[in-house]
């Protein structure tokens, strides 16, 4: 081939090559552009999909239970009432003066609108109502929920256990049962989740842009999924722990090259 066509051909292939790549970039923005930030909770055969709003506010109130010194059934109760009535959402509004997770209102006296609005204040105060209902444990999940908030449709509760038990089970330990996908990565801010890695009285260390979570393995997995529910704002970037590893890019966990007894957070 004379070497005229032979820089024809490389200049060809060098177009192709260009135009492949340029082709791949826009393909990633504009998946990445069209993919929601969102958390999948699997356990057993229930998967759950979360908004971030959504994740972290379960995450608030499976802690807010387990400082409490609740059981399991408390945290799928509280849930089940929050997805109910507000979807998860701390709404600034309701049916006539009702705001916040639980739709509590002022002139119940659950307290201001300013502490209603405080996701910790309100789960707080479903617990305290929750523990005032005697053999609350015994009683079905609907009908529990519905003593507590007294509402005028007394049967919607129920339809939201399963996804309120996969949620409140991840939350309290369920190995790799929770995975988010996140494209933008805030500044790192490990604050966002100390204060739900406290509640659950998880042992963490957070040196510079990392945090490290240890324990006995229930103990890592909350920790971990809890942070999980919280790394949006966090800008948690990586986390391998107990043999598998996670990255926001990516759904699901993998397997890791090491499986050390610890939970090692990279964030940013």
């Amino acid at each position: 081939m004379s070497p005229k066509r032979w820089a024809v051909l490389l200049l060809t292939v060098a177009l192709l090559a260009g135009l492949g790549f340029g082709g791949y970039v826009v393909y990633e923005k504009v998946r990445q552009r069209l993919t929601p930030e969102r958390c999948t909770v699997v356990v057993d055969d229930q998967t759950v999909t979360l908004t971030r709003e959504q994740a972290t506010n379960a995450s608030i109130i499976v802690a807010a239970s387990v400082s409490n010194g609740l059981p399991e059934r408390a945290a799928i109760v509280a849930l089940v009432t929050a997805y109910q009535e507000s979807g998860l959402r701390n709404l600034d509004y309701g049916d006539r003066d009702s705001v916040g997770l639980f739709q509590q209102r002022p002139s119940q006296g659950w307290g201001t609108v300013e502490e209603i609005m405080d996701p910790w204040y309100s789960s707080e105060k479903f617990y305290e109502a929750l523990a005032k209902i005697d053999g609350w444990e015994d009683v079905d999940i609907n009908d529990i929920a519905q003593k507590v908030q007294i509402s005028a449709y007394p049967d919607a509760y129920g339809k939201h256990t399963a996804n309120a038990t996969a949620v409140a089970k991840s939350l309290l330990g369920e190995p790799a049962s929770i995975s988010c996908v996140n494209f933008e990565l805030a500044d790192p801010e490990p604050d966002e989740f100390a204060a739900v890695l406290e509640a659950i009285d998880a042992d963490f260390v957070v040196d510079a842009d990392t945090v490290t979570i240890s324990g006995d393995e229930d103990e890592v997995w909350s920790g971990v999924n809890m942070a999980m529910a919280n790394g949006y704002a966090a800008g948690l970037s990586r986390v391998e722990v107990l043999g598998k590893v996670w990255t926001p890019e990516k759904s699901g966990w993998r397997d890791a090259e090491t499986d050390g007894a610890d939970a090692v957070l990279t964030l940013g």
